[in-house]
Order: C-alpha cells, then structure tokens, then sequence
C-alpha cells in the first residue's frame, strides 16, 4: 500500500469517531423525545430501538480505534514505497 493511501485511510477512520459519537447523541436526544418513560428503548414515532443504537455505536467506536491502533503498529509492514 502506498504512503498516501495509508493517511487517508488513517484519515477516514479518524474521522469516523465523532460521526459515530454524533449518531450516540442522536440517539440519545431520540431517547429523551421519543419515549414515554426514561426507561424505554423503543422509539415511539419510528418503532426502532434506541438502546441498541447506541450500544451499536459505542461498539463501532471500539472497533475503529482498534483497527487505527493496529495500522499504526505495523504501518512499516503495511507500506511498501
């Protein structure tokens, strides 16, 4: 893979964090205006559950700062100039 390549793709996965910590608080404000109780998951108006949106997000998050960790860890064994 070439050097540019690798940052973008760094880039992109970076990125990613606070578009997925943006749909966290999406959903969130969703949980507060979309359920009749605070302990309810299931939307009202669109029927989706919003407790598993949420720890959906949190997972991808996870996932994403693992897979940045690892490009970094072995960038030298990845990138070929």
């Amino acid at each position: 893979m070439k050097r540019s390549y690798f940052k973008i793709l760094i880039t992109v996965l970076l990125i990613l964090i606070p578009v997925f910590y943006f749909g966290i608080f999406n959903s969130k404000v969703s949980l507060t205006y979309e359920t009749n109780n605070p302990g309810d998951c299931i939307s009202l108006i669109t029927g989706r559950n919003l407790c598993q949106d949420i720890e959906q997000m949190k997972i991808l998050i996870a996932v994403d700062i693992i897979i940045i960790v690892l490009l970094m860890l072995f960038r030298k064994k990845i990138i070929r100039d």
